[in-house]
């Protein structure tokens, strides 16, 4: 019975030991999801902004559009830009977006994975006829807004080199703190929509320079903008899931110590009776 006790109880301490890493893991995420929470909805508003603009231009650049609205036919494939995460226990945040992404996939395609996970998981596993670059993982997921603008100058060049027919970006959507969706968005051929007003039949936007030398001043910026607010956008929903699953451990721990502390109980209780029966039952031979 003692030995039973002594089990029960090394199993109720390590369960607790566990717990303190699970709740103190918990409190970071929270942390962080603050931090995301604000940097992706400035990031977010302010893309939106930037691709109302973009989009206006693409409709005023006329019936012989600019070649960023096109795909590019000479292109072996598409880059998809693969966004995942650098730590685990994040529940199936990683599995879900390298799902989604290996569904789209096709041979001569490319792949460039951000993030330790993401890097990890392409760079082990061989699909036909894809390409893995490095370029993106080596920015990591925090990268310097001038890190973003050189990758980005370099998507663009090879775009125009027609290296890629589009480059699509893969990410995961935040939808609430429970749901995340993973998701995709072209970055080129810039595939936005205008729909114009009543009033601007009457008084059309004005524009200082002709609409397609303004796409091509403003490309690398929104192409900056779209990178920078889907990573915000994707650390937001990986700390969100973060959290998630540590409140899903911490729930579990107190389900095991409730139930280890009953038996333990249970088990504590049929020694001292054993023990008190011992007793008695020596008293009585003695009489």
């Amino acid at each position: 019975m003692s030995n039973s006790l002594t089990k029960t109880k090394r199993r109720i301490a390590s369960i607790k030991s566990t717990q303190k890493i699970t709740k103190a893991m918990g409190m970071v995420a929270t942390v962080k999801l603050k931090r995301y929470r604000d940097l992706s909805d400035n990031a977010i508003a302010y893309l939106s902004s930037l691709e109302h603009l973009m989009a206006q231009l693409f409709y005023y650049d006329g019936p012989e559009k600019s070649h960023y609205a096109y795909e590019n036919e000479k292109g072996s494939g598409n880059l998809y830009i693969v966004i995942g995460s650098d730590l685990g226990l994040c529940a199936g945040y990683n599995n879900e977006v390298f799902r989604y992404v290996e569904s789209l996939l096709k041979p001569g395609d490319y792949l460039a994975p951000i993030g330790e996970k993401a890097h990890n998981h392409y760079f082990r596993r061989s699909f036909e006829g894809v390409e893995v670059q490095e370029d993106f993982y080596k920015a990591g997921l925090d990268p310097d807004h001038r890190v973003v603008e050189r990758l980005c100058r370099r998507i663009r060049n090879q775009f125009n080199e027609g290296k890629f027919r589009k480059v699509i970006l893969v990410y995961t959507r935040y939808v609430n703190s429970l749901r995340f969706v993973p998701d995709s968005y072209t970055l080129l051929p810039v595939s936005l929509t205008y729909e114009p007003t009543p009033e601007d039949a009457y008084e059309p936007t004005l524009f200082e320079e002709p609409p397609r030398a303004m796409i091509h001043r403003l490309l690398g910026a929104y192409l900056g903008a779209s990178v920078s607010a889907k990573l915000a956008e994707s650390q937001r929903a990986e700390q969100a899931a973060r959290r998630n699953a540590m409140d899903a451990a911490n729930d579990n721990c107190d389900n095991l110590l409730n139930d280890l502390t009953i038996e333990y109980n249970k088990a504590r209780q049929g020694a001292i009776t054993q023990e008190i029966t011992e007793v008695v039952s020596g008293a009585r031979a003695q009489q």
